[in-house]
């Protein structure tokens, strides 16, 4: 594809320097890239290639505000490939796909093997004080000639980084989404939109959406709408502190480890998820006798919180600290698993498989016990099958059940039905049974029911598809276009303004004005210090009804519009939390 003559001067003009025809300056900080093979006739340098090539010796960028926009526009998607990382250091990074006008198809992100039959083992490797943002993007994890290959798609190695994903795919890939090694302390993560399939390493008990590594400390993490369909492992991988998690309305498809490790959670806000089938490997009696994490000798639980005794407290945090509420999540494992299960422990001898549980039983203890967990809170959670395809259901479960049986539990080189408990690292050094797994199809193109991606994870259950709050379906909202518009649109309704630019000396909420209203009325909000905030409306029965505001906040005085148009007349209860603070005041709608 060659660009025309007008593009060709905008380049002259603007003094940027391209291989002929593949690389434009759109707007004076905006570059649209496009797709070069390598070693190609035109010459284009691939997508790392070209980023790097924009950066000083030192990494850092020629163009600090640049943006990298991928988009084609012919009738043949080429991918973007990479045979490098790229390298951030100090900077902020910024790429951006548009759909192909003609095919409709995302801009795909691949690796490509190294002349030495290498390959890239990232996409992203920053390693300084960074910010990453990526957009409407499909990363496939295997190479050109379908060899699984990238092992994380962002690693972070230093401190105070800030990633941001949005409407991302991971498909295939062998690892992690985002990885903080132990030298990256103090970092953000925010990943709205987002879907990972197929993520599991050639087996399934491998694959995260995150992993922190040595319980490196994170600051916030915001996982909202995302889905994971086929996963390895976890959603969160960390033993370490979390200052603030929110994870809402996203779908978990069929996991086979534990999905929320987070041993020293301080503030976390868990709600309206679906858990379909997860943590289906559960836990064999040896692991178990032998004492699993932190020395519980318990079955997984889909929600796992560590006491600080067990844990310690190396960040300073006492469990008065901590605010967790866990509510408005469904649960379900389907027949095909627990029936694998029973007929796994009816022909075991001298051990058994654990399946998984909602919470084990030390995490319901201390939900239960308001003298020394006084700020976690579970309500509402409850176990009913959503009604997913029931074709997809099957072909699913039978992956994962062969796995497990072929190689989960009963193995040559360590599987419970032979020598004990298997360790499922043990795979990493031992021959894997060639087409055991047979991933769901690798190709990215021509799908035809939830696109991008070949599966569609919309439900049946009336219930749940209002039983979020504000009467939402639980789960991505991506699967229900509709509500996602509403749901979108209700942020939009619910508008934020930041009123003053000093910062507040105090953790303050005004009360409502107008008082009575009919429908809208304004608060204003202080936050003396940055960090995860809520603003949510509750009913006299203390039932959420609409969520104001969620999410990471700078300091600052902030003033938000309250749209109760699909609500009836009465008394509501409105509430700011931050942390440990929480104010609560009331209002009147009377229309």
């Amino acid at each position: 594809m060659k660009a025309p003559i007008t593009a060709l001067l905008a380049i002259l003009a603007a003094g940027f320097f391209a291989a002929p025809g593949r690389v434009f300056a759109q707007a004076p900080d905006t570059v649209v890239v496009y797709a070069n093979a390598p070693g190609s006739a035109s010459g284009g340098p691939t997508i790392d290639q070209f980023i790097m090539g924009d950066t000083t010796a030192t990494g850092q960028r020629v163009n600090p505000n640049r943006v990298y926009l991928l988009q084609q526009t012919s009738a043949v998607d080429t991918p973007y490939y990479y045979t490098d990382p790229i390298y951030p250091k100090n900077f902020n990074l910024t790429i951006i796909g548009r759909r192909n006008p003609i095919t409709g198809m995302p801009p795909l992100i691949e690796p490509f093997p190294r002349q030495n039959n290498t390959y890239p083992g990232s996409f992203i490797s920053a390693s300084g004080v960074d910010s990453i943002t990526l957009k409407k993007l499909y990363f496939l994890g295997q190479l050109y000639d379908s060899v699984q290959a990238t092992g994380t798609l962002i690693q972070i190695n230093g401190d105070s980084n800030e990633v941001k994903l949005d409407h991302i795919v991971l498909d295939n890939s062998a690892g992690t989404f985002v990885n903080f090694a132990s030298t990256a302390n103090h970092s953000n993560l925010f990943a709205t939109s987002c879907e990972m399939r197929n993520v599991s390493n050639q087996f399934w008990r491998s694959g995260n959406m995150t992993w922190a590594i040595g319980g490196v400390p994170i600051d916030t993490m915001l996982i909202q709408n995302c889905t994971f369909f086929a996963l390895g492992r976890n959603i969160l991988g960390s033993p370490g502190y979390i200052g603030h998690l929110i994870l809402d309305h996203n779908t978990v498809f069929f996991s086979s480890d534990n999905l929320i490790l987070a041993s020293r959670l301080v503030n976390a806000t868990i709600t309206n998820n679906i858990f379909y089938g997860a943590c289906a490997h559960g836990a064999d009696s040896a692991f178990i006798a032998t004492g699993n994490t932190n020395d519980e000798h318990e079955p997984y639980g889909l929600i796992t919180i560590d006491s600080l005794k067990t844990v310690g407290t190396t960040y300073g945090i006492t469990e008065a600290d901590r605010n967790i509420v866990v509510r408005n999540n469904d649960y379900f494992w389907p027949d095909t698993l627990v029936n694998f299960w029973k007929s796994i422990n009816d022909t075991a001898t001298g051990w058994y498989i654990a399946p998984p549980e909602w919470m084990n039983p030390h995490t319901a203890y201390e939900f239960s016990d308001k003298t020394d967990w006084p700020g976690l809170v579970a309500a509402n959670n409850d176990s009913a099958d959503p009604g997913f395809p029931a074709a997809l259901v099957a072909s699913t479960a039978d992956s994962l059940i062969e796995f497990e049986t072929k190689v989960g539990w009963n193995t040559p080189w360590g599987g419970i039905g032979t020598a004990g408990a298997l360790r499922w690292w043990q795979l990493w050094t031992n021959p894997y049974p060639s087409g055991l797994w047979n991933q769901f199809p690798k190709h990215w193109g021509g799908w035809s029911q939830g696109y991008p991606v070949p599966e569609n994870l919309a439900y049946t259950n009336d219930s749940l598809q209002t039983g979020g709050v504000g009467n939402y379906a639980m789960g991505d909202l991506n699967w229900y276009p509709s509500q996602m518009k509403a749901w979108e649109a209700g942020q939009t309704v619910n508008a934020v303004k930041q009123t003053k630019p000093e910062v507040p000396s105090e953790f303050s909420l005004s009360q409502n004005y107008p008082n009575p209203f009919n429908p809208t009325t304004e608060v204003k909000v202080s936050l003396a210090n940055a960090g995860v905030m809520s603003l949510t409306v509750y009913n006299v029965l203390g039932q959420v009804v609409s969520v104001v505001a969620q999410g990471y906040k700078p300091a600052g005085a902030y003033t938000y519009n309250i749209n109760m148009d699909r609500f009836a007349s009465g008394v509501y209860f409105y509430s700011l939390r931050e942390g440990a603070n929480v104010i609560t005041k009331k209002m009147l709608l009377l229309k």
